[in-house]
């Protein structure tokens, strides 16, 4: 296995996990933000969605005209952009759940294809443009790397919000 191929394979795993707590915890519960906390399920998965986009395609291969036709790539990056956000929630009023599990699972279908196309030689050339400086990465192998990561850490306060919602921890294999 090459190293682009275990990158995208750590996505992949990292997806999984994602996907079994979307699975663990009721729409209607989604928007709630439970006490002792600033965020709602909703908010993580919008957040996942745009930060899959930025850190494994938009910095990888560059704007992607796929996203732009899935989600609202601008207005996402407002609403669900975590760095240095106060406020890390979201309304049913502005986006439903089930179009957010459409738009997770969409963004990670073009992500995977995206990563399919690529090899070991893209991994340590430089970030595709952005405006500002990548918080994490410097090439890109490092920002493939920190998105499975970053998933992983969100997966953990996504658990933490299914907990305080009484959905209680289930590490079964499904």
């Amino acid at each position: 296995m090459n190293r682009i191929e275990f990158l995208r394979e750590q996505i992949i795993e990292s997806r999984n996990f994602v996907n079994r707590l979307v699975s663990e915890l009721p729409e209607d519960l989604w928007f709630v933000i439970p006490e002792n906390t600033d965020s709602n399920f909703a908010w993580q998965i919008g957040h996942l969605i745009v930060a899959q986009n930025f850190h494994a395609i938009t910095v990888i291969t560059g704007w992607n005209e796929k996203v732009n036709r899935v989600i609202p790539v601008t207005q996402y990056n407002k609403l669900f952009n975590g760095m240095g956000t106060l406020h890390r929630s979201v309304k049913e009023e502005v986006v439903t759940a089930s179009v957010l599990k459409n738009q997770l699972d969409a963004v990670h279908e073009i992500c995977i294809e995206n990563l399919l196309a690529l090899s070991d030689g893209i991994l340590y050339t430089p970030l595709e443009p952005i405006p500002f400086k990548h918080p994490v990465a410097n090439n890109k192998y490092e920002a493939l790397s920190w998105c499975f990561k970053h998933e992983m850490w969100h997966s953990a306060e996504m658990e933490d919000i299914k907990r305080r919602l009484g959905y209680p921890i289930i590490w079964l294999n499904k």
